[in-house]
């Protein structure tokens, strides 16, 4: 008969097996981000905003991947738990640096533009939420460590891109249309 503790160990060996593979699939995850907003930036430019769409699909999924493996993190038992949550807490924090840098190229297309095209709303307000989460997060102590000073300069130049194009184009936050 196999102990109690015996099946418990197989079971923590087993979750961190699965954990292991989602980490993996969330590093997979962090490129196809990566060259998605790549691909959004160039389009973007010329006003064409497919590609955009795909990015933040992208970033939907590595966020439902995160909170998944963040759960299943917590179910582990002894060292298995901080040697995979230290590998989460920096593929996270990657991203959430990637995902300041896109956002700020975004807007900063938009600021340049003399009139916003078609989908510069839907861009505006997806990033604008997209950076205040990232910020929200990536300025906490779990992450804070991870925090560059590339990072922290596009998080100032974002807020003050945030302000043009506010002052440039006040009906993108019109909610009474």
């Amino acid at each position: 008969m196999i102990s109690i503790s015996a099946k418990l160990d197989r079971e923590n060996e087993q979750i961190a097996d699965k954990v292991r593979e989602m980490l993996s699939a969330l590093e997979r995850g962090a490129t196809r981000v990566v060259t998605a907003a790549q691909q959004a930036a160039n389009d973007a430019n010329e006003d064409k905003f497919k590609a955009y769409v795909a990015f933040r699909e992208y970033v939907d999924d590595f966020d439902t991947l995160a909170i998944v493996i963040e759960y299943k993190i917590k179910r582990l038992r002894d060292g298995k738990a901080e040697k995979l949550s230290e590998k989460f807490v920096e593929l996270t924090g990657f991203m959430l640096s990637a995902i300041v840098t896109a956002s700020l190229h975004f807007l900063r297309i938009l600021a340049e533009k003399r009139e916003l095209p078609l989908g510069a709303r839907d861009v505006f307000m997806s990033e604008l939420r997209s950076l205040y989460h990232a910020k929200e997060r990536i300025e906490t102590e779990r992450y804070a460590h991870l925090l560059t000073d590339r990072t922290k300069s596009d998080l100032a130049a974002a807020e003050q891109i945030l302000e043009v194009v506010i002052e440039r184009a006040p009906k993108l936050l019109n909610f009474d249309e």
